[in-house]
């Protein structure tokens, strides 16, 4: 074997697995090749790293002690394939992996502006590449989605748009001192008050549809005439 190699490396994982199998399971070389199907020889093989099981041997090697394989990326984190309901188009294939599919309620414009009425509603939506990547550059923040939206997922999703949409309620008013003089809570701020939050002049009292004293009206005419 030639140290420091990657493939060397993990030839010699697989090795000592086969062995950490038998630990486990508490089996002899004859024990595990009866349950597989190959010789004990070849399992002594496995072990001292001369030959490297297939895939699909190493994985039912595995089965006997109650392990799995799994994929893991560079932080360890194992990654899962994609969900096998995942949304398919009408011929019944999957979109484009490398792309990202939107609902079938977002319409692109090119299809809300020249709709296509020889062809069945579609079960969803997908941008090429170039399209993607510009709205991608536009909406940074927002990052692309994980994966293809599931069957369950948009039926969920057409149920909740038939029904009753939730309340978003209107964020609180900002608490704000108010330094008004106690005349001012009858109408508006008089001109003595040093907070004036609700000045009195003509504009707001006519939107608030006040009464108007002719003497005020008359002076806003004047200023406005200046």
């Amino acid at each position: 074997m030639k140290d420091g190699s990657a493939g060397d490396h993990t030839r010699d994982e697989v090795a000592r697995y086969v062995v950490r199998v038998r630990r486990l399971a508490d089996l002899s070389q004859r024990d595990l090749a009866a349950l597989v199907g190959v010789s004990a020889s070849t399992i002594g093989r496995y072990e001292t790293n001369v030959a490297v099981p297939p895939f699909r041997l190493f994985e039912e090697i595995l089965t006997m002690a109650g392990l799995r394989l799994a994929v893991v990326d560079g932080d360890g984190n194992e990654v899962f394939p994609v969900p096998v309901d995942t949304v398919r188009d009408n011929q019944g294939r999957r979109f484009p992996a490398h792309l990202d599919v939107a609902p079938p309620d977002e319409v692109p414009f090119e299809r809300w502006a020249f709709p296509r009425y020889d062809r069945p509603e579609a079960r969803g939506w997908f941008r090429h590449r170039a399209a993607r990547d510009e709205l991608a550059e536009a909406a940074p923040r927002r990052g692309r989605p994980a994966d293809h939206p599931t069957e369950p997922a948009l039926a969920l999703r057409r149920r909740l748009m038939r029904g009753r949409q939730p309340r978003v309620d209107a964020p609180p008013v900002a608490d704000v001192e108010c330094d008004c003089l106690d005349a001012c809570f009858e109408e508006l701020c008089t001109s003595e008050c040093p907070c004036q939050c609700e000045p009195r002049s003509l504009r707001v009292r006519r939107r608030l549809a006040l009464p108007v004293d002719m003497d005020e009206e008359r002076e806003g005419t004047d200023d406005r005439a200046g």
